[in-house]
């Protein structure tokens, strides 16, 4: 009996402590973003695209649970040391990873739950508005030039044995 009130007690606890770390609702947003997209696909396996953002509220919300959305793929958001200050990342093939603009929908925990109702209800998600979204300019990812430098050093070399061999043909005969 006493094992039995211990576990009440222990359950009741972490609830207090789960509940205290509640996410906070972000009124009126101000971003400033920034981003990175890998440009060199030579030395990588995937285009990376990070987004890192610094957000204020006009309410004074800190803890903001955030979630992104990119081409209907939701990413979570990871909160920085640093007070406002968030991340997203993801990465994908260098063949899928087309260049252009990609929009980055930033959900609360709030719109994020109604997001995800609609998508396994089939619903349109689109009438989903999300807290804010950012713009990601990606330009595409140089995979190389299109001679290889061994190829080039090969022609090269045969070329300059083929004018040495012409050259010489000549002064013999």
């Amino acid at each position: 009996m006493a094992g039995a009130g211990w576990g009440l007690a222990g359950l009741l606890s972490v609830l207090l402590v789960l509940g205290g770390t509640r996410a906070e609702t972000c009124t009126e947003p101000a971003i400033s973003p920034s981003y990175y997209t890998t440009s060199d696909a030579v030395i990588s396996s995937e285009t990376v695209f990070v987004v890192e953002i610094s957000l204020t509220c006009k309410n004074g919300a800190q803890n903001v649970a955030l979630y992104a959305d990119v081409n209907g793929k939701q990413f979570p958001v990871t909160r920085g040391q640093d007070v406002g200050r968030y991340q997203v990342s993801w990465s994908m093939e260098h063949k899928l990873a087309r260049s252009g603009t990609y929009e980055v929908k930033f959900f609360d925990e709030e719109s994020y739950s109604v997001l995800r109702k609609a998508q396994r209800n089939n619903e349109d998600v689109s009438e989903i508005k999300p807290l804010f979204t950012v713009n990601v300019d990606h330009r595409g990812a140089w995979n190389g030039p299109w001679v290889s430098t061994e190829v080039l050093a090969a022609l090269i070399g045969l070329l300059v044995y083929y004018m040495a061999f012409s050259a010489k043909s000549n002064i013999q005969a």
